[in-house]
């Protein structure tokens, strides 16, 4: 087998894992940032645990809700009681997490960030 790690941060950082960083496009980055965002804010890594203590229902509300903004629903379609939902697991901001901003909200200001690429 290869050598042990002698510090975690090794399995991340070396020249493997910063060559297929420097590989991935601008976007790719993006979508893989907001990713990754998305996963750290609802998992304690620390004690294995779900940091959301929604009742299932509103769990599986916010579930398809963020499945439609990731599929392409602008947030401005979005039904208040839906938006305050989202405000209250993301906080005053939650559009920012899909790449709008607040005029968003009430108006197609911003086209969906994250299907609006264009390929190389």
């Amino acid at each position: 087998m290869g050598k042990e790690l002698n510090d975690a941060s090794e399995l991340f950082d070396n020249p493997m894992t910063r060559s297929a960083l420097a590989a991935l496009s601008d976007d790719d980055k993006k979508r893989y940032k907001m990713i990754g965002e998305h996963l750290y804010d609802r998992v304690n890594f620390e004690n294995e645990k779900t940091q959301n203590n929604l009742p299932d229902c509103m769990d599986e509300a916010a579930a398809y809700i963020e499945t439609s903004l990731q599929s392409g629903l602008h947030p401005s379609m979005l039904e208040d009681n839906e938006k305050s939902l989202l405000q209250e697991i993301y906080g005053n901001e939650w559009y920012t997490k899909w790449g709008y901003i607040k005029d968003d909200l009430s108006d197609i200001v911003t086209l969906n960030p994250i299907l609006n690429y264009k390929d190389k």
